[in-house]
């Protein structure tokens, strides 16, 4: 059966569903922008310096996501399309000059490139799609953004401590107004009907950001290395820290590549899968930075006693990453992966007794627990891992 075209800037299903050039070149600024996510944490390890990160990874990751469904949505081909995204890059690039002194100085300056990308973005794409049903999603956005800017720019204006509340139930009003269709008055909820996915590009893109953040692990890797005097115990670091992002590459690409985009296709309510495939992928983001802050301590300090807070980061990089690929299994496979719950257990139960130990220890120690995860996939698959975890096409 033939797939029906529709007019103006809404993709035909119909055609390839790859992901284009502009996409790819919007995803660079993010190598920064989770660089001074790391930062953030690194900059201060304690629940207060967590929390705040996680604030901003939430506020980012949105950029991204709602950004991501602009393009699976319309035809990014078109220069329209394409001018939005770049726009939405400058205002990302913007963004990520404010991290990790966005709950300092330039929060006022974050506040304002934040709003502007969502609100600017869903008021643009409400007046071009105002002749197409789809047009009824980014006008629902519209009054939850203006909504969400009372509290994301009055946070700008206060303390530290007020901002952290204020730009909580700021980050809250976003997500839980998307999670819950945009209710507008006279508007309603967004449906089924009117979302547009293409299930390949979809699956594309988070493929291609998982890479993205991994890239975000090499980097800091030879980063810290270079910067720091050589010894033993720093090359062995080098090495866990590389051989970690290689098991994390196989944790994610195994037999992920081919069942993702039929996850979605298949999908009874493909806005609703979207949502969980998007929760799970920023656990496992969450996981890259959390790893690529512990990298960065493992060479930088392999022979440091790691204290608790420490251990939490490099313990908890590896196990958000396992829950989240735990959970996105749960939806591509429909049944969750026992071997991924079995290491996230493993990496709980081994964190007191590391503790004081050189900073080295657990970071090869989490290490061994990835390698027993892709071990158990290699044994379980044989040859399959090899052929189907290459990296998406671009």
């Amino acid at each position: 059966m033939k797939t029906e075209k529709r007019p103006g800037l809404v993709r035909d299903l119909g055609q390839p569903k790859q992901a284009t050039y502009v996409e790819l070149f919007f995803d660079v600024i993010y190598i920064f922008i989770l660089f001074r996510l790391s930062q953030t944490l690194l900059n201060r390890l304690d629940w207060t310096g967590a929390y705040q990160t996680l604030i901003l990874l939430l506020a980012v990751w949105w950029v991204w996501s709602y950004t991501n469904l602009v393009t699976d949505t319309l035809d990014s081909r078109l220069i329209h399309i394409q001018l939005l995204v770049i726009a939405t890059m400058f205002g990302g690039l913007l963004i990520s000059t404010t991290i990790p002194e966005a709950f300092e100085q330039r929060g006022l300056l974050f506040a304002i490139a934040y709003v502007a990308i969502n609100l600017g973005r869903s008021s643009l794409l409400a007046i071009a799609l105002r002749r197409d049903p789809l047009g009824c999603r980014p006008l629902r956005a519209v009054p939850w953004f203006v909504v969400s800017a009372v509290p994301w720019f009055a946070g700008a204006l206060v303390d530290e401590t007020a901002r952290v509340a204020l730009w909580s139930l700021a980050i809250a009003i976003d997500y839980l107004a998307a999670l819950s269709g945009w209710p507008t008055p006279k508007l309603g909820r967004t449906t089924p009907s009117e979302w547009n996915l293409a299930s390949e590009h979809l699956a594309e893109r988070y493929r291609q950001f998982i890479i993205i953040g991994l890239g975000e692990t090499v980097i800091t890797t030879g980063r810290t290395f270079h910067a720091s005097e050589f010894s033993l115990h720093r090359g062995t670091a080098f090495t866990v820290a590389f051989g970690t992002t290689v098991l994390l590459y196989f944790t994610y690409f195994y037999r992920t590549r081919e069942k993702l985009g039929t996850a979605f296709s298949h999908a009874h309510e493909p806005g609703f899968r979207n949502r969980e495939s998007a929760f799970a992928h920023l656990l496992m983001v969450a996981g890259i930075v959390a790893i690529t802050v512990s990298d960065e301590m493992a060479i930088a300090h392999s022979t440091a006693a790691a204290p608790a807070s420490w251990l939490v980061i490099i313990l908890s990089g590896p196990a958000l990453f396992l829950a989240g690929h735990a959970l996105l299994g749960r939806h591509v496979f429909t049944r969750v992966s026992m071997p991924r719950l079995i290491g996230l257990g493993v990496l709980i139960a081994i964190g007191p007794p590391l503790v004081g130990q050189p900073v080295l220890v657990p970071a090869a120690a989490a290490a061994v627990v990835l390698a027993g995860v892709v071990g158990f996939d290699l044994l379980r698959g044989g040859r399959e891992v090899g052929d189907q975890s290459l990296p998406p096409r671009l």
